[in-house]
């Protein structure tokens, strides 16, 4: 056998492929496959059964991690807050005091 360079429908390993303008054939599943697998209430059943066991793997921090995260989360919101509140007051002070002062000293507003 003879290997034709025109022909472009093989590969190098000698598979022909598709030929353009050929539709290619989907197997579709049997009614009986999709019978089995669409009924609403085994999948709900498989479903329950599954979360049961991923339920048992959970495992629970002690009191004393819980303490010890609640008070960090609480100190950075507090730090979080004050570093906002500084922020605030700069701007306040720096920016918008003199263009306030500004305004009223050119009769903006009457």
């Amino acid at each position: 056998m003879s290997k034709d360079p025109q022909d472009s429908s093989k590969t190098a390993s000698g598979v022909k492929e598709k030929e353009p303008g050929k539709k290619v054939e989907e197997k579709k599943p049997k009614k009986a496959d999709v019978a089995k697998r669409s009924n609403p209430f085994i999948e709900v059943a498989q479903f329950l059964r599954e979360v049961g066991i991923e339920h048992h793997k959970i495992t629970w921090p002690d009191r004393n991690q819980i303490v010890r995260e609640t008070w960090s989360v609480l100190v950075l919101v507090a730090s979080i807050t004050v570093v906002v509140l500084f922020f605030d007051w700069v701007l306040a002070q720096g920016i918008f005091n003199p263009l306030e002062h500004f305004a009223r000293i050119y009769g903006a507003g009457r």
